[in-house]
């Protein structure tokens, strides 16, 4: 886990906590992903959420753009990147940031009505232990949507090219490479059901809807 820390705090220096807002603005690229990444979240959810956590919110930018759609539901974030909850905290005040591991999430269980994780299990040391921590502070019958890149041809194309033509932040974040399958195991292994799969932006990342074991 020391290693896992130090990977993270080389990350954090190159990434600065209005990452997302700004790539969202400035670059097509990036509005183009995670616009696309916001419309097929938001395609699962059927039943108004009272509670939602974003697991690895970073500066609370997505989960902003959820909350919207949801404006009475209480919405909380976590993320170990202490500088982006800090930026966040002052620019969404309704949100509820909280410096906090995804590995040990810090809210009692059988909670939130949904939690969302997106592009986040690629990131940590111990994926499995990440999806049973979601499991537990899910409520019974609330759901998780866990997104991630499809590991294809074409995102590992443009991912070389965004981490090193481009001199992307990302380059070295990437501590486990997922596909579709890998990605499932994990998910079972932490004890949820997929319910629903979708793939999209151009095939390169796929999200699941799960819930808990009966």
């Amino acid at each position: 886990m020391n290693l896992y820390k130090r990977v993270l705090q080389d990350i954090w220096k190159e990434v600065p906590p209005d990452y997302y807002q700004k790539g969202v603005k400035k670059n097509i690229l990036q509005r183009t992903w995670h616009k696309g990444k916001l419309k097929t979240i938001l395609s699962f959810i059927e039943d108004y959420p009272q509670s939602i956590l974003d697991v690895g919110c970073a500066s609370g930018w997505f989960l902003n753009e959820v909350s919207r759609k949801f404006p009475k539901a209480e919405c909380t974030g976590i993320d170990p990147y202490e500088d982006a909850i800090k930026y966040g905290k002052k620019k969404y005040e309704k949100l509820n940031l909280i410096v906090a591991d995804g590995h040990d999430i810090p809210l009692p269980s059988s909670t939130f009505d949904l939690v969302i994780c997106s592009e986040v299990l690629e990131h940590v040391a111990n994926p499995e232990k990440v999806v049973g921590e979601i499991k537990r502070v899910m409520a019974p019958n609330g759901i998780a949507l866990i997104e991630m890149d499809s590991g294809n041809i074409l995102f590992r194309m443009i991912w070389y090219w965004w981490t090193h033509m481009r001199k992307g932040v990302w380059q070295h974040a990437h501590l486990h490479s997922f596909n579709a399958k890998k990605l499932e195991k994990i998910i079972k292994k932490g004890g949820l059901i997929i319910v629903e799969k979708k793939v999209f932006n151009f095939t390169m990342a796929v999200t699941y809807k799960t819930k808990k074991k009966s």
